[in-house]
């Protein structure tokens, strides 16, 4: 039997497939001909084409002879409970992927083989709820369990759009996708539009399989996360993230922070004169110098970041790989960081 491929770790870079509609599976396929390694979307209709995203991968896949192994996917859900929330987050004109009316559990279950199906779309689904009965610890917290193996189709990384309006029901989602995990079909789990560091603190405290991806709107009008980003990371929240018990001289990891809205939000950062500086400096496109300082965490130490970009245009996407790439091999300079700190968070 041969061996599986080894698993690719999160790419620094994703490509971000809101608002494409029609034009989602071509951009898809060609940024992964300019380089890209790894997508997100969304099983939200109303903002994202889910199915052709997993039309465009599997075009990918083909023809660049990429394994499954080799594309980061990640995808969204969102948890509609009927006597709070209205549906407007959906496209009701289309099938939802889910019964609003649903327990959040079968809400979540139902949506995620959705999503297994529109981002696998040759492939063949498992029986989800089989997997979960026999692998999630608490199924059967009692008995004896043995390690689910990772399944032939899973997701990456899979997020909950944004809490829902009570604790209870966000850890009633919360606990579904730890079984997915424990099933072996998701790798990772985590959260996007979570702007209270209360609330972030509460969750990752009650979760048993810590979130990994914290994916926010970077934007003056939520501080730019400032608040936030210190929970993040090991190295300034350290008693958040313990070392393995078993390998204690291991740097433990912290939380991914996904910035959306990354150039779109920011067009002051953007054209400041310090972007003008290290733009003229190191030769590259202000666009490229935004999201080379994403990309190295912000100079904060120990943060991990991933840039999305969902430009449409072909030299975009290829320069916005560059700057990631390059910055990866040759990083910057603790005062090229400071000084484009400073103009975001005026420290």
């Amino acid at each position: 039997m041969s061996k599986r491929p080894a698993l690719l770790a999160m790419p620094r870079i994703l490509y971000g497939t809101a608002w494409k509609d029609t034009r989602t599976s071509d951009l898809v396929y060609e940024a992964f001909v300019q380089g890209f390694r790894g997508v997100d979307t969304a099983a939200q209709r109303k903002h994202y084409r889910e199915d052709l995203v997993g039309a465009g991968l599997a075009r990918a896949c083909r023809e660049l002879q990429l394994q499954r192994e080799e594309v980061w996917i990640q995808t969204k859900y969102v948890v509609l409970l009927t006597r709070f929330t209205p549906l407007s987050g959906q496209d009701t004109k289309g099938p939802l992927p889910y019964d609003p009316a649903a327990s959040v559990a079968d809400q979540v279950c139902a949506s995620f083989v959705s999503s297994l199906t529109h981002l696998h779309p040759d492939a063949q689904i498992p029986d989800v709820r089989a997997l979960l009965a026999q692998y999630a610890v608490r199924a059967n917290p009692d008995a004896a369990r043995t390690e689910a193996p990772r399944q032939v189709v899973y997701l990456d990384s899979y997020l909950l759009h944004s809490p829902l309006p009570t604790l209870q029901g966000t850890l009633e989602a919360w606990v579904v996708m730890e079984a997915l995990v424990d099933a072996g079909l998701v790798r990772h789990i985590g959260l996007s539009n979570v702007y209270d560091p209360h609330i972030f603190a509460m969750l990752f405290e009650r979760a048993r399989i810590k979130p990994s991806v914290l994916q926010n709107r970077w934007h003056s009008s939520t501080g730019h996360d400032v608040s936030l980003l210190a929970l993040l990371s090991p190295v300034l929240s350290p008693n958040a993230f313990p070392p393995p018990a078993d390998v204690l001289e291991a740097q433990p990891r912290g939380v991914a922070y996904q910035p959306f809205w990354t150039l779109t939000g920011n067009q002051r950062f953007l054209q400041s004169d310090a972007v003008a500086l290290v733009s003229s400096q190191r030769g590259l496109t202000p666009a490229q110098v935004v999201y080379a300082f994403v990309s190295q965490g912000m100079g904060l130490p120990g943060l991990t970041t991933c840039v999305l970009s969902g430009t449409t245009d072909t030299q975009h996407m290829r320069e916005a790989v560059e700057a990631v790439r390059t910055a990866e091999l040759d990083p910057w300079d603790d005062a090229e960081l400071a000084s484009l700190r400073r103009e975001v968070y005026g420290e």
